[in-house]
Order: C-alpha cells, then sequence, then structure tokens
C-alpha cells in the first residue's frame, strides 16, 4: 500500500466570484461563492468514492486528503486529470498536488506539497477532449435554500429577499457606507508544524468551527445580522462586506472572541508557546463601488498586515496597526463624537487631526533620512486655540497623549503608535457624517 498526502487549490475564484455589477450584486456573489463551494465538495467526494482516504481539512477554495491506496504515482495522476475534464473550460479550475507520505509531520508535509503545487499551477491541461462528466449546474443553484451555518449569514428584508448592498449601506451610523474585510490566520504553516495528526485534525476542526459556528453566533448575539453579508468563512479565514460601522465593530469582537477561544482550545491540545494571531484589512466604500476593485483592495489592505513585524494586525484607511491600538483607535474616535455631537465641539477639530497626519508622514520621512526638528511636532498644541473653554482640559490631554506619541516614536522607544489619532478621527467623521437624502 502507498500512503500520499494530496492538496486540491481552486484557481481564478477572486475574479470569478466578484467580477459582477454593483446591481444585484448579493445574489449573484452569493451564487458563485456556493458554486466555488460545489467544486471542492465535488471533487472532495470523488477521492472520497475512490480511495481510502482521510479529510485533514476542507475550506476557502482547497483542502487537504491523506490517501491510502495500491494505485502508483501514475494511477494517481491518471485519476487527477480525469476529475479536472469537468472544469477545463471554467474560469476557476482545481489544481492538485500530491506528495509521498514517508511519515513526516504534517507541518513538514505542508511545506512539500504546497511546493508541488506552485509547480502543478504552471501546467493547467488543454481543453481537447472533454467532457466525459457532467458540469456543475450553475444556473439552477438555489440561494433561498441555503444551510444554516455562517455561508448561509446574509440580510434579507420580512419576505426572505436579499437586501443588495445599497440597502445594506443605509443601516450604517452617520455616513452610509459599506467595509469590507478580510481575516486570516497568521503564519498556520508554522502553526502546524511538529503537531501530531490528531493534534492537527483537533486545531484544523476548531480553527472550522470558530469561523463557522462561533462567527455565526456572534454575529446573531451581537444583533449584526441585518449588517453583515458573509462572503465566504471557513477553515482558517473570512470575507465579509457589511455596514461600515458595524464590520468595524465585529472585527474587535472577533479578536475578544477568537483570544477566548484559543483559551479554551488550550485545554484540548498542545498548542505553541507563540499565541495564535489573525491578520486583517478593512476597505470603507460607497454601495455602488466595484466589487471586483473592492476585493482587490481589501486583499491589498490585509497583505499589508500581513507585511507587519509580528503580523497580528488589521490595516484600516491605507495604515497599518496592532489590534490594541484598533480598540484605542475606536475608543477615541467614539471620544471625537461625543466632544463634537454632545459638547458642541466644532467639527474642524477632526479636521485639524486628519491634516497633522499629512505633517506626521513629512516628519516621519525626514527621520528616515536622519533629521527630524522635534519642535515642529509641538505645533501641534497650535490646533487649541479655539475650542470651547469646557473642553480643553479633555482636547488638551488628547492632542499631548498625541504629541508625546510622535516624539516617542521618532526617539525610537516604545509607545502608542500615532497612527492611531488620525484613523479614530476619520472614524468619527464616519459616525457623524449624515448621509444625503434624496427626493
Amino acid at each position: 500500500m502507498n500512503n500520499y498526502f494530496l492538496k486540491c487549490d481552486i484557481s481564478g475564484i477572486q475574479s470569478f466570484i466578484f467580477n459582477v455589477p454593483s446591481d444585484g450584486a448579493t445574489r449573484e456573489i452569493k451564487k458563485r461563492s456556493i458554486f466555488i463551494t460545489k467544486i471542492s465538495d465535488g471533487c472532495l467526494e470523488k477521492f472520497r468514492q475512490k480511495f481510502n482516504s482521510q479529510d485533514l481539512y476542507n475550506g476557502g477554495g482547497n483542502f487537504y486528503v491523506r490517501i491510502v491506496s495500491e494505485s502508483n504515482d501514475a494511477a494517481i495522476r491518471k485519476f487527477i486529470a480525469d476529475v479536472q475534464k469537468s472544469y477545463l473550460q471554467l474560469d476557476v479550475f482545481p489544481y492538485f498536488a500530491f506528495i509521498k507520505d514517508n511519515g513526516d509531520d504534517v507541518g513538514e508535509l505542508l511545506l512539500k506539497v504546497n511546493h508541488e503545487m506552485q509547480k502543478a499551477k504552471l501546467q493547467r491541461p488543454l481543453t481537447a477532449g472533454l467532457l466525459d462528466t457532467e458540469l456543475p449546474d450553475f444556473g439552477n443553484i438555489d440561494i433561498r435554500k441555503l444551510n444554516a451555518d455562517i455561508n448561509g449569514q446574509v440580510p434579507k428584508d420580512s419576505y426572505g429577499n436579499f437586501l443588495d448592498f445599497d440597502m445594506i449601506s443605509a443601516k450604517s451610523e452617520g455616513d452610509d457606507k459599506l467595509a469590507a474585510i478580510k481575516l486570516d490566520v497568521d503564519d498556520l504553516g508554522q502553526l502546524f508544524r511538529n503537531l501530531s495528526e490528531n493534534d492537527y485534525k483537533t486545531l484544523s476542526d476548531a480553527l472550522k468551527d470558530f469561523f463557522n459556528e462561533k462567527l455565526r453566533n456572534l454575529i446573531i448575539d451581537k444583533k449584526m445580522t441585518q449588517n453583515i453579508y458573509v462572503v465566504f468563512s471557513g477553515g482558517d479565514d473570512c470575507f465579509l462586506i457589511g455596514s461600515w460601522n458595524v464590520i468595524f465593530d465585529l472585527a474587535i469582537e472577533m479578536r475578544n472572541s477568537f483570544q477566548e477561544f484559543q483559551e479554551e482550545l488550550k485545554q484540548k491540545i498542545q498548542l505553541p508557546k507563540k499565541e495564535i494571531t489573525f491578520s486583517a484589512g478593512i476597505v470603507v466604500v460607497p454601495a455602488k463601488y466595484p466589487m471586483i476593485r473592492l476585493t482587490e483592495e481589501v486583499e491589498e489592505a490585509l497583505d499589508s498586515s500581513k507585511r507587519a513585524q509580528n503580523k497580528n494586525s488589521i490595516t484600516v484607511f491605507g495604515k497599518t496597526i496592532s489590534w490594541n491600538e484598533f480598540k484605542n483607535s475606536q475608543e477615541i474616535a467614539a471620544q471625537l463624537k461625543m466632544l463634537i455631537s454632545e459638547k458642541g465641539e466644532s467639527g474642524s477639530l477632526i479636521e485639524r487631526i486628519k491634516s497633522s497626519n499629512i505633517g506626521f508622514d513629512k516628519l516621519q520621512k525626514k527621520a528616515q533620512d536622519g533629521y527630524i526638528n522635534i519642535p515642529k511636532v509641538w505645533r501641534l498644541k497650535y490646533y487649541l486655540r479655539n475650542v470651547k473653554e469646557e473642553n480643553k482640559t479633555e482636547i488638551e490631554k488628547l492632542f499631548e497623549n498625541y504629541s508625546q506619541a510622535i516624539v516617542k516614536t521618532f526617539l525610537g522607544k516604545d509607545c502608542v503608535n500615532p497612527e492611531l489619532y488620525p484613523i479614530a478621527a476619520r472614524w468619527a467623521e464616519l459616525l457623524l457624517k449624515k448621509p444625503e437624502k434624496t427626493n
């Protein structure tokens, strides 16, 4: 008997799912997302029927399985080619890679099979001589019969019809904008490295449960079901679109829930000493924003977070900060909103903080070139000249903290990231802005 470790990776998912018109996008995106799941599940089922296989992971358009078979390498390749015949004419396509399983730990197997996958993706089969099997019927996917899991989380009206993105954005507080968030567990390959097969399966199943049942319950418990549209969630990542302020709040709630989830997981398996973390990217756009551009921008934001020194970050408004700093931004945004909406402070306070970031970026560039004139940082206090007397102490403390953060950053000292203040100002601006009414 031969032992194999196999991976399936469906390519072209992003452009396939999101290259749709803005009008009616919620229905079309969901149909296409389900279609991808049907391809993945269909391929996996064929391997289950053909071989003695053990599922290790299935989610996000890819899966891993162990195969025990009398078949040799050539027979496995032939079977893969037969499976792929059903999809040769599609924009999305399942690639396969496999290696011999000689008893390596799961982390080592993942490294090796992913290396083989890179080579496999350079060799898409030609379309000649198809189709021996029937294509999945994309046109007859019934989105009204979604299973009661996280991917069935779509805002609906009282008749069960999907709300479109302009209706979801209209539910936002303040400005009627959408936000998209892409979130992904950090260093998953390293996390699985050196785990036993049982612990790997436990961790894989636990992550899948977090991004399915736990996330679904969180959305329900926080009364966000009419604001959050789940494009996909499962495995170790998720992609959500929704009312902008609810997406921001949910990001923080997910971070808190994930830390609790990790403590529970420690009772089941021996985890690495390093904390399990995830990174995210958020983009805020108008409701009619092209979906394909939205997904490209949120992917870029996530990539920025993944490139951060310690990952475990979130990128929003083009700035990458830690999760704790994102939480601090939320608190400062609420403070700024209160100062303006309840204490009569001028909205120019927000503009002063936002514009100060332009000067900060210039100072940062000079610091990188070996020059900094620290006294210029203190000109931030110039912004205090016109504030209401009753608010002066509170605002002065806010700007003092901001100034100190900038100075300590340039002196190379540990401190609060100054970037969170302009982020908070933009956050507050969105909370305060009233959408224009149309006749």
